[in-house]
């Protein structure tokens, strides 16, 4: 006698009634069980699993982001409005994430002091793009550059490769530019970067707290032409240090 021939004869009909679906039960071994409820349970086990399963992948996503932890949960609902500058960069960087996930691609440049929240509005839209399942990067130019010139260290890696990966990102957040990254031979990288972003039709955020004047003259006046190409939204945050206000910087 095989598994199933002694499997058919342990399931029988049970004089119990189910309470919840009011059909005849099965016994399994003197157990009886409700064939309904069986396959609820199993149903429900099953989306369980998918649901773990897409949380999983959804973690993994938004890790490769690389978000800073303070701003991993950062959104454009957690963003104190106080004044106008505000609103209108919050509406600004909004509008850029909603236009870049209908597929348009454009640059956004956003200057200002330090401490009025360019980081957080930045995390904002980098949270956006993920959730949209497009692949987005944050880094700060000095982290970039050091990354791209110790490539040549590393087993199978190279400048070339190090460039490439930046370029790949739907979506590249470029914190902190002008500030730790004043070696010419450090820029040039970063600069690489920017410029290969270009020929492939990449979004780029750039974010630093010198002037637009200042950043303007430091890009250069081919690579400035190559952000606003595509379209560029510039944003100036000229307000007062929200940190030492306990806003959202």
């Amino acid at each position: 006698m095989n598994a199933m021939t002694s499997l058919s004869f342990d399931i029988q009909k049970s004089k119990e009634f189910c309470s919840t679906h009011q059909i005849q039960m099965v016994s399994y071994r003197g157990k009886p069980f409700c064939k309904e409820c069986s396959m609820s349970a199993l149903s429900k086990a099953q989306e369980e699993h998918q649901h773990a399963v897409n949380q999983m992948v959804r973690d993994k996503h938004f890790a490769g982001a690389k978000l800073p932890r303070r701003h991993a949960k950062s959104g454009f609902k957690e963003y104190i409005v106080s004044n106008n500058g505000q609103k209108n960069a919050k509406a600004q960087c909004v509008m850029f994430a909603k236009d870049f996930m209908g597929g348009v691609v454009r640059n956004l440049i956003m200057v200002g002091r330090t401490g009025t929240g360019k980081t957080h509005l930045a995390c904002a839209v980098a949270r956006n793009v993920l959730e949209s399942r497009k692949y987005a990067r944050y880094i700060t130019s000095e982290d970039m550059a050091d990354e791209i010139a110790k490539a040549w260290k590393i087993i199978d890696d190279s400048e070339a490769n190090a460039i490439h990966r930046f370029t790949d990102y739907d979506l590249l957040i470029l914190d902190e530019y002008g500030l730790h990254d004043r070696h010419e031979n450090r820029l040039q990288l970063v600069h690489k970067v920017l410029y290969s972003r270009y020929d492939e039709g990449k979004a780029t955020m750039l974010i630093s707290n010198l002037t637009l004047d200042e950043l303007q003259k430091d890009l250069g006046d081919r690579l400035w032409s190559r952000f606003q190409h595509d379209g560029l939204t510039l944003v100036e945050c000229n307000w007062a240090d929200q940190r030492m206000q306990g806003g959202a910087a």
